[in-house]
């Protein structure tokens, strides 16, 4: 209980003392992939590992966000994640089911001795003399303290850095917009079979015609999309008999504000019901939807972008198209721009970039996306400026180092997942499902390293750690571009 004081129109919060609900040597705030990750690596190492979440399961965006597509490159805890999903048929060609992923993440940081507390948010962070000593922590059980020597943020918004006072950066340079965010939906009552064999399918695989065709003959209010972004086939469940079940990544809120409660509460009304008028257009127009039926919406919010620390590096758009490598590279992202655009409908897979003082539209992958740059998707450019005939496909991974996950001015911390340090465009790309957890996997092991060997996480040296996470099966570019100074056929046999 506090007493009503106010001053100047605002309540006065006394000082008051906390209970330490106990102290770790990591602690890692956020249990989505990256959490996950991070938790399990740790803990591997040897080290008194805590996991605090705010959702009542592990996995966010990948659990309880429907978002159930566990794409880029699946090696160690990610790979080991795949194989034990596949052991309950909870994983089919990158597509998972939520519910068995929920209970695989639970067995694995179990199993790893990982001490797990739901349901609690992260509210504040503990610093002395420049250093992150630990967080504060509210649930059902009051506010709370926990104390750690080396905390990991993987909480998406970089809530404990920017708690800390770490600088950090949020939304497009231009006009600080973010993203646009979707509350993803599952159909039942499919006829897969159907769906693939039709014409639509064939011709119009993203509904891009059918869209267009839907909004002016007013089957759709607005265009809350102007293509279909992903549907997912959920494994596990009646198939070839019309009873299919289907996530759909297709609802989407603009102009999005992600660190405003109000406007999140915004974007969860406007999504359950951009997915009550999509689920009912979809049964009207779409072949091998006719007998479909709304399952559920996701109880977590898509947020794609929102504060990105200002790390030791910042990854920029162009590192991320012309495939750069770094001597610190810790992991990698097969994936390309992916900007869900945060005015209008669509998506942009091209970003602008300066290019020996030209002005540029550089995609990975051509002319891709359903939102054109000025101009027209001709003036695509691949990562050198080069168009037309002589545009090249990026063909090689992007690397992410380990400096992206040590923010400039705090020690004892480290960030992992969307809120990497990158310009905007960059993140664009580093934020699937799998990237995340395996930079989670790289932070946790790089603190526990740091603690062996009672150095700040900023000093480890880098390839110390690329050798324990060579060692424990991860992919940091040794298949495509060698890691400079190591020798990776000798570490890997040990």
């Amino acid at each position: 209980m506090i007493s009503l004081s106010m001053q100047n129109g605002q309540i006065i919060d006394p000082q008051r003392s906390l209970p330490c609900f106990g102290e770790f040597d990591v602690l890692v705030c956020g249990g989505g992939m990256a959490g996950f990750g991070a938790a399990v690596a740790a803990a591997r190492e040897g080290c008194k590992t805590m996991l605090v979440e705010r959702e009542s399961c592990l996995g966010g965006l990948a659990t309880v966000g429907l978002v159930n597509i566990p794409l880029d490159f699946a090696a160690g805890i990610s790979k080991e994640m795949l194989a034990r999903l596949d052991e309950v048929n909870g994983h089919w060609h990158r597509n998972s089911d939520p519910e068995k992923h929920k209970l695989i993440l639970d067995r694995m940081v179990v199993e790893a001795g990982v001490t797990l507390l739901l349901v609690s948010h992260a509210v504040d962070a503990i610093v002395e003399n420049g250093a992150v000593r630990g967080v504060v922590i509210e649930n059902k059980s009051g506010r709370q303290a926990i104390l750690a020597k080396r905390v990991i943020d993987c909480t998406g918004d970089a809530d404990i850095a920017f708690f800390a006072g770490c600088e950090c950066l949020s939304g497009r340079p231009s006009d600080g917009k973010h993203q646009a965010c979707s509350l993803e939906f599952r159909l039942g009552g499919v006829d897969w079979d159907a769906y693939q064999n039709s014409d639509l399918k064939k011709n119009d695989p993203t509904w891009i015609k059918l869209i267009e065709k839907a909004v002016a003959e007013g089957d759709l209010p607005y265009p809350i999309d102007n293509h279909l972004n992903w549907v997912t086939h959920v494994p596990g469940r009646p198939q070839h008999c019309g009873k299919d079940e289907i996530s759909m990544c297709f609802a989407h809120s603009r102009n999005c504000q992600p660190l405003s409660a109000k406007d999140l509460t915004r974007m969860y009304l406007e999504g359950r019901e951009q997915a009550d008028i999509l689920s009912k257009f979809i049964k009207k127009c779409v072949p091998g939807y006719e007998n479909c039926y709304l399952i559920d919406t996701g109880t977590l919010l898509g947020v794609r972008e929102s504060r990105r620390v200002l790390g030791e590096y910042v990854l920029k758009t162009i590192d991320f198209a012309r495939a750069q490598t770094f001597e610190d590279t810790v992991c990698l992202t097969g994936h390309h721009y992916d900007l869900h655009n945060p005015d209008g409908p669509g998506n942009i897979k091209w970003a602008e970039i300066q290019i020996d003082g030209k002005t540029c539209y550089v995609s990975t992958h051509g002319k891709t996306g359903s939102w054109a740059p000025p101009g027209g998707f001709d003036v695509i450019t691949d990562g050198f400026g080069r168009g037309g005939d002589a545009f090249q496909r990026k063909t090689l991974p992007s690397s992410i180092p380990y400096r992206s996950l040590v923010p400039q001015s705090m020690d004892n911390l480290l960030v992992a997942g969307r809120c990497l340090s990158s310009e905007f465009m960059a993140q664009a790309g580093c934020r699937l499902v799998l990237t995340c957890l395996n930079m989670g996997q790289a932070a946790g092991t790089a603190a526990a390293l740091s603690l062996k060997q009672q150095i700040a996480p900023r000093k480890v040296d880098r390839k110390d750690l690329q050798i324990k996470l060579l060692q424990a099966g991860c992919e940091l570019g040794q298949s495509y571009f060698g890691i400079p100074g190591i020798d990776v056929e000798k570490v890997v046999k040990g």
